[in-house]
């Protein structure tokens, strides 16, 4: 499996690679620069059904009146709006939305595309829905109901909230923009899944058959959360798949290999497990994934974001 649309048996999923870039911006009130790195879940190689390729994208830096850094419970001090950005806080709760059961088995088989300098792991804010809609103009016949499953999966295992915003034309670019007002108002723009091909997007290549990943923000040396991220899925090659007697258990594997990728898993180096770089069976999240996943509801609250 791939590492974002991981899969075994056939063409393999691919994941997003990571991308941090820096810049900084004005100096407010007592000069503090709030430096936002933005961060695309790491494509890798996968041998097997789809083969992953990194794929970088750009970052997004913000400079704040009061860069204090997120936190759970009490929230740090309000933070001024940073540029191209939308106001902070929106639909923050100021405490985790859901509460993921603890996994069954304990595994250490699991690894962050990012962390903090204490050793957490960097994820989104479990105190607000991750919103995502889906450019589906060509998803594939037999697919209906896929995304939603693996949604649910992620979600269940993660305690984020996950929010259906319905369908949207956005076509997939290297470069999103993780703020577009224009297109979905003054909020961090939502997860978009596409049904798309290599040609709209080039990482899509060989037998790469999904890509993946999230963009993050951190300010100062504050803790690093994702805002919003991308999936890209190879129709074409998904097609075939699903005429395959099972293609559709390979296809909802790949959808969630790459969806942990988007919610800030990495591949692994153990073929038990769903984030690795293969797919053999397509037996769903096993028990090293699970305890990761279970892991990133420990991100903190980001009133500040």
């Amino acid at each position: 499996m791939h590492s974002n649309y991981g899969y075994d048996g056939g063409p393999r999923p691919k994941r997003a690679s990571t991308a941090l870039a820096l810049f900084r911006n004005l100096m407010v009130v007592a000069a503090v620069a709030a430096v936002a790195v933005l961060v695309s879940g790491f494509l890798r190689g996968d041998p097997g059904f789809t083969g992953l390729l990194p794929k970088l994208a750009p970052s997004v830096q913000a400079t704040a009146s009061s860069p204090g850094p997120a936190a759970s419970g009490q929230g740090p001090q309000k933070a001024a709006r940073a540029p191209d950005t939308p106001p902070p806080g929106l639909e923050e709760a100021g405490h985790p939305l859901g509460s993921p059961a603890k996994p069954a088995v304990a595994s250490s088989s699991y690894k962050f595309l990012a962390t903090n300098a204490d050793g957490t792991p960097a994820g989104y804010s479990p105190c607000r829905p991750l919103h995502y809609v889906v450019n589906a103009a060509l998803a594939p016949a037999g697919s209906e109901g896929l995304i939603a499953d693996a949604i649910a999966k992620i979600a269940a295992a993660t305690g984020l909230t996950f929010v259906d915003d319905g369908t949207s034309k956005e076509i997939p670019s290297e470069k999103r923009k993780p703020y577009q007002p224009a297109l979905y108002g003054d909020r961090w723009a939502p997860l978009l899944i596409s049904w798309t091909t290599p040609e709209a997007a080039p990482a899509l290549t060989g037998s790469v058959i999904g890509t993946g990943g999230s963009t993050m923000y951190s300010f100062g040396t504050g803790p690093k959360s994702y805002v919003t991220g991308s999936l890209d899925l190879d129709a074409p090659q998904i097609t075939e798949l699903l005429d395959v007697p099972g293609g559709a258990h390979y296809v909802s594997a790949v959808i969630q290999h790459e969806l942990g990728h988007v919610v800030g898993l990495d591949h692994v180096d153990d073929p038990i497990q769903l984030m690795y770089p293969e797919i053999g069976a397509p037996d769903g999240l096993a028990a090293g994934d699970l305890n990761g996943l279970y892991k990133l509801h420990t991100a903190p609250c980001r009133t500040d974001l």
